[in-house]
This record gives C-alpha cells, sequence and structure tokens, in this order.
C-alpha cells in the first residue's frame, strides 16, 4: 500500500513540474532567419553577427552557421530590433519586430557586398573609361602647364 502511494506522488510530482516547465517554454518565443546576398544567385552568407535587441535594451547575438541561418530561442515576448552586420557587407536593420509569447519570427535578410575601388572597376566598365579620361586630361593638363612655364623661362 505504501509503496502504490508513493508511486501515485511520484507520478503527480512528474506531471506538476512537466506542465510548469512546458508553461515556461510556452512564454517564450524565438527568433530564427537566413541571410543570402544580393546577386541572383542569392548565395547564402555564414558568420554574419545577428544582433536581437528588445525594447527594454537586452542584447541577444548568434551568428549564421554555414548555411546562411541562424536560430535564437527564449526569448520573451516583446518588440525586438535585428541588426546584421559582416566585414565587406553593408549593415542592415529590422525595427520594431514584434514577437509573441510562444512565437516564431523568421526574418529572411540580403546584404549587399561593400564595394571597394578594386570591385568597382571590375564591375563596371564605366569606370575604366571615366579613370582613363581623367588620366589622359590630367596628363594633357600637366604637358600644356610644363610648356607654357618652359615658354616664360621659369
Amino acid at each position: 500500500m505504501i509503496r502504490l502511494i508513493a508511486l501515485t506522488l511520484m507520478i503527480l510530482c512528474t506531471g506538476i513540474f512537466t506542465d510548469i516547465l512546458t508553461a515556461e517554454d510556452e512564454d517564450q518565443g524565438t527568433i530564427r532567419g537566413a541571410v543570402i546576398d544580393n546577386t541572383p544567385e542569392q548565395n547564402r552568407i555564414p558568420g554574419v553577427k545577428v544582433s536581437i535587441v528588445s525594447a527594454d535594451g537586452v542584447e541577444y547575438t548568434v551568428q549564421t552557421n554555414d548555411k546562411g541561418e541562424f536560430r535564437r530561442t527564449g526569448l520573451p515576448a516583446g518588440r525586438y530590433t535585428i541588426s546584421y552586420s559582416k566585414a565587406g557587407y553593408s549593415d542592415r536593420f529590422r525595427n520594431n519586430r514584434r514577437l509573441v509569447a510562444g512565437g516564431e519570427i523568421f526574418d529572411a535578410v540580403k546584404m549587399q557586398k561593400k564595394d571597394n575601388i578594386v570591385t568597382f572597376f571590375m564591375k563596371n566598365p564605366f569606370g575604366w573609361s571615366l579613370l582613363l579620361g581623367v588620366a589622359v586630361v590630367m596628363t594633357v593638363v600637366f604637358i600644356l602647364l610644363f610648356l607654357h612655364h618652359r615658354e616664360r623661362g621659369t
């Protein structure tokens, strides 16, 4: 009889604790997403720092995996600002994203690769023409200035 009572109490306690743990999970949400580049191929970008900041200033940070995906679970319900950053890419921001209790936000973001002077000229044929035109004009100006100063004897 004592064993039956003890077994019943253990089953009841297990049920109560399971309900408590489940209730806590239902109050929390998840923010997940994917980060891709803005090329026609839409390549996934690994290693992007994703900062998730709540309305009261608490920051949660994750990073995209090899597939350019991220997931942050256990977030309290509320409003969040999500920022994305990686060296060589323009930063992105998502303001005022609302996460409900037990809910999930999926955020797909495109990031643009920053151009430096070399990539600008490699991608832009007009850039090469512009650079060549400026070089020719400057050469002509220097030659004319040199000839002018030579004539005057200065």
